[in-house]
């Protein structure tokens, strides 16, 4: 807006008002010529304020809006330059290119964000009629105090200069003080009545405006003409009025002429400007066209490779018009546009159920598991798109990021096993001694468990009948709670025979393995295996305890454990399954079906948690339909031996029958007997293992014997 051109129009209307007022005291209306006079003086004054106050306002928000559009302009030439080196880098980096696209859409945000705020601009111009309560008051109060401060300045001024008018000023200034007292009072009136709307507010303002005005106007007049009267009495007195008027003539053609220069030259100056400033603009504008045109082919080029960005980021389909690869690409279209996963193809294979598909997942920014692929309702949206019989689901490889996916189209022949199918996934009887016997050599401790009835009895003698015949200078210390029942198919020496002897041998036993540590043990050279039956029934918490803090560092004494036990259930007996990864585990018969629902607990392998139980069905399932018609000793059993991520499969033999005859290692019925068995005797010191020893007398039934060598008692 041009604020000077609608000034000039308010000057030249309030003129013309004023000066129709003048007119007027010539006139027989001249009771108007002092309201006409007042009113082109008062608008003068109102319509003066009101254009600063725009103008001031219209002058911040232009000069925002430039400062607004030189940050553009900067931004915008920055951005060029920019696009300009990075276009070297589009073909071999992906990445800039999707900076650059996303720079080039901040540049069309802020494009339009400006165009927003130009449009706000505009409606905020147009609307500069409406005012708040607070400028309004406050610009009255500035309006009324440039008066009184232009006045108060004027008097002085007058005063000091012409003398013959002070008394004049005087009253005029009193009447002025209190005119603005009464106006004061009016604006107070106005800025405690803060709820008059937008139009009462208009009007009263202009109202009070126009009194200022007025007032300030008249008494200016007053003075101005007082001071006027003095120097036309004055000027009268010196000069002739036609010679002031010649004067007056010839200075006036004088300036006239000088401000006609002024204008040509004025002209002149300001055509080279225009000129020059239309040289620039040209260039600028050709500059802006050129790198317009550049801007657009950069932009035609990213689009391009935008395109081919996609075409490149799209999941690899499989090829063929077979209906493997139709079913495939459209599972890896569905996990697309769905869930944004890239399943990329990788092969498919024929199965004797339908047909597998592998699919790779590391062109995805993140590790996708196979429960995210299998969550909700995706593998009944796969059952539709494959006709699959089963509901398919994605299993992870070990070996590699990609997973498969098994279709079955038609239902597998149940195939039935034979002895020689099932013998090719378990180890044969004939080498169960053997095998367990390794498994028992890399850890002290063996652990074997099953349910009551279970075979672990069957499968323990065989193993003793293994360690006497094959280990070397062994004593075996069999700890049998249940001695004398109707299941006790032992038939061998026991040094326990009851729960309170199985407490006192397996605190010997600790008690022995403490005293090879500190090198106090009288025959730190005998191994000794410990073979505890019926371990979870028999002792407690404090005892079981007591063999986990030594059921690992035994093997640097010569001594090993076997621990028992009816119930696979360990943590309800004082022990953890991830403590039992401390020993090698035997689990016979429906306590592998217990080891897999813990195969988490025990930390097992994927590949362990999905063979273990395959094996474990099969074989169980042609064990128990071979076992209807054979006689329970003979029964086919098997056994799961693990030890950390290492397993088998073993055949347990038949029950033996008979007795378990010493051959080269030993079944003992007291501590140290070798000892003596060695030399053709049966008793040695069951503290010392000596030989020189004595009876003396009975108790309860039993032979006592006291040794000469320790010099303590025992019974036998």
């Amino acid at each position: 807006m041009n604020f000077q051109v609608l000034r000039n129009s308010f000057i030249v209307g309030s003129l013309g008002v004023s000066f129709t007022g003048f007119i007027a005291l010539f006139t027989p209306y001249q009771q108007f010529s002092q309201f006409l006079i007042s009113s082109g003086l008062g608008s003068l004054g109102a319509s003066n304020l009101a254009i600063v106050s725009s103008q001031k306002i219209s002058n911040k928000k232009r000069n925002k809006l430039l400062a607004e559009i030189d940050s553009l302009r900067t931004e915008t030439n920055s951005f060029a330059s920019m696009l300009a080196d990075k276009h070297k880098l589009l073909v071999s980096a992906d990445e800039e290119i999707e900076k650059q696209h996303q720079d080039i859409s901040n540049l069309l945000a802020l494009s339009t964000q400006l165009e927003t705020e130009l449009k706000a601009t505009k409606e905020l111009l147009n609307d500069t009629q409406s005012i708040n309560f607070e400028t309004a008051v406050t610009t009255l109060r500035e309006s009324l105090e440039t008066a009184q401060s232009q006045i108060n300045s004027l008097i002085p001024y007058l005063v000091k200069k012409f003398p013959d008018v002070r008394n004049n000023c005087t009253e005029l200034l009193n009447q002025f003080n209190h005119d603005c007292k009464q106006l004061s009072a009016q604006i107070g009136v106005i800025s405690d009545n803060s709820s008059l709307s937008n139009e009462d507010l208009i009007a009263a303002c202009i109202a009070i405006q126009h009194e200022i005005i007025l007032k300030g106007s008249s008494i200016k007049a007053k003075l101005y003409k007082a001071a006027c009267d003095h120097l036309q009495k004055q000027l009268y007195n010196v000069i002739p009025i036609t010679e002031h008027e010649e004067k007056l003539t010839k200075l006036r053609e004088y300036f006239l002429g000088n401000i006609k220069a002024i204008q040509a030259e004025f002209g002149q100056v300001a055509d080279g400007v225009i000129s020059a400033y239309k040289q620039d603009f040209s260039e600028v504008v050709n500059d802006g066209l050129a790198q317009s045109q550049e801007l657009e082919t950069l932009q035609n080029q990213i689009l391009s490779l935008n395109g081919k960005l996609q075409d490149l980021s799209k999941p690899l389909q499989f090829v063929g018009t077979s209906e493997s690869a139709r079913v495939g690409n459209s599972i890896i279209n569905y996990y697309s546009s769905k869930l944004g996963i890239t399943l990329d193809a990788i092969d498919f294979n024929s199965t004797d159920s339908g047909y597998k598909l592998l699919f790779h997942l590391s062109r995805n920014n993140r590790f996708i598991p196979c429960d995210q692929l299998n969550d909700g309702n995706n593998p009944d949206k796969i059952k539709e798109l494959s006709g699959s019989l089963t509901t398919p689901k994605f299993t992870q490889s070990e070996r590699g990021n990609y997973v498969s996916l098994d279709i079955e189209l038609r239902k597998q022949e149940k195939k039935t096993l034979t002895i020689e199918d099932v013998r090719r996934l378990i180890e044969p009887s004939n080498k169960f001694g053997e095998l367990v016997s390794r498994y028992h050599q890399n850890k002290p401790t063996l652990r074997v468990m099953t349910r009551t009835g279970g075979g672990k009895g069957i499968a323990v003698k065989n193993l003793l009948h293994h360690y006497i015949n094959h280990w070397e200078n062994w004593e075996l210390w069999l700890s049998d709670p249940q001695h004398g029942s109707f299941e006790d198919y032992w038939n061998c020496p026991k040094i326990a025979k009851n729960p309170s002897q199985a407490a006192n041998i397996l605190e010997q036993f600790i008690e022995e393995f403490t005293d090879r540590k500190n090198n106090q043990s009288f025959n730190p050279d005998i191994p000794v295996v410990g073979v505890f039956d019926e371990t979870d029934k028999t002792f407690d918490k404090k005892q079981k305890g007591g063999i986990s803090q030594i059921w690992t560092e035994i093997r640097h004494r010569k001594m090993k454990l076997i621990l028992i036990g009816q119930s696979s259930e360990v943590g309800k007996n004082g022990w953890t399954w991830d403590e039992m990864n401390n020993c090698g585990l035997m689990f016979i018969g429906d306590a592998i079906g217990t080891a897999i629902k813990h195969a988490d607990d025990m930390g097992w392998s994927q590949d362990m948690k999905s063979k273990i139980p395959s094996i474990y069905a099969k074989v169980s399932e042609f064990f128990n339909q071979q076992n209807a018609d054979i006689p329970t000793k003979n029964h086919y059993r098997l056994a799961l031996l693990i030890d950390g991520m290492k397993y088998d499969f073993v055949e347990i033999p038949p029950a033996l029958d008979g007795e378990l005859t010493n051959n080269k290692s030993w079944l003992v019925s007291s501590p140290w007997q070798s000892k003596a068995l060695k030399e053709g005797q049966n008793i040695a010191c069951v503290h010392c293992g000596s030989l020189d020893i004595k009876k003396n007398g009975k108790s309860n039934d039993k032979q006592r014997y006291s040794c000469n060598s320790c010099g303590k008692s025992f019974s036998v």
